[in-house]
């Protein structure tokens, strides 16, 4: 690096380099990365443009610069990521939250408030950082928000989320819907892992080299996860309540054939790019 840098120099340079090295968003990523680094905001970056930068401060934008051309996600370098306008730890134990599962929290707040239960039992399955639960016990007050990891370090990701947004979720390490009573939920919302195997290692080195592979993996025809939801969540909900999950954009005829007659019909959601994203499956009355 040049000798003598201030903060527009270095942001000029920086992100010309990621540019070259194929890195997306160079500008906000350089910009992101130097305020972590300074510990300061990005509109402090613009307001302080001229100041002359000190061996340390450039050492420790070295590090985080050197992490993302390893292709490590920013949000993990960042250690946080905005989901449904609230910002949310992540580490490497959690996958990091998409803007298409926004749709998701959407469709389930807009069914559940629209249902005739009354502080209905609410089951995030498959949590992570807990991103969904959060925003469902932000906008459903009076709801119990439950949510279920297989990671321990995912579960305290969670917790720590849901103190530093101030909401209550009960938390609990488990695999599957056993640790429930039968008819005991009104409500399961999942954003469950439907990736195919075979898939996984074509994926970007951002997600194949550092998210976890467990939160991606939905077997041979990435339905592993989707398929136990749909035939075990009638057991665990009751009468007239929903399974509201994400799936993949080209899954829905496949899922389609995968329907008891447990189900009222199913009803599908587009995501705001036109792609089918989530399902909605109503437990007959």
């Amino acid at each position: 690096m040049h000798k003598s840098w201030d903060i527009k120099r270095l942001i000029k340079w920086s992100a010309e380099y990621l540019k070259k090295r194929g890195i997306d968003a160079p500008r906000l990523t350089s910009e992101l990365l130097l305020a972590s680094a300074l510990n300061c905001s990005r509109l402090d970056l613009y307001l302080h443009y001229d100041k002359p930068l000190k061996q340390e401060e450039l050492s420790a934008f070295k590090v985080l610069l050197k992490r993302r051309l390893a292709h490590e996600p920013l949000p993990y370098i960042l250690g946080e990521k905005e989901f449904f306008s609230l910002r949310f730890k992540v580490t490497p134990a959690t996958f990091i939250p998409r803007p298409e599962t926004e749709r998701l929290v959407e469709v389930a707040v807009e069914i559940i408030k629209g249902g005739h239960f009354s502080q209905p039992y609410i089951l995030d399955w498959g949590t992570g950082c807990g991103a969904i639960a959060i925003c469902l016990a932000k906008e459903l007050i009076g709801a119990h928000i439950i949510a279920t990891d297989i990671s321990k370090e995912a579960l305290e990701c969670a917790k720590q989320n849901a103190r530093l947004h101030k909401v209550s979720i009960g938390l609990i390490k488990s695999r599957d819907l056993g640790c429930f009573k039968e008819g005991y939920l009104h409500f399961i919302v999942s954003n469950p892992p439907y990736i195919r195997t075979a898939t996984l290692n074509k994926l970007a080195p951002e997600i194949k080299d550092y998210e976890p592979r467990y939160a991606l993996d939905g077997g041979p025809d990435g339905l592993k996860y989707i398929s136990y939801l749909i035939n075990q969540c009638p057991r665990y909900i009751r009468k007239g309540g929903w399974l509201i999950m994400e799936i993949g954009y080209d899954q829905k005829k496949d899922i389609e054939r995968l329907i008891p007659n447990s189900y009222d019909p199913p009803i599908f959601f587009k995501d705001y790019i036109g792609h089918v994203r989530v399902i909605a499956l109503k437990v007959k009355d």
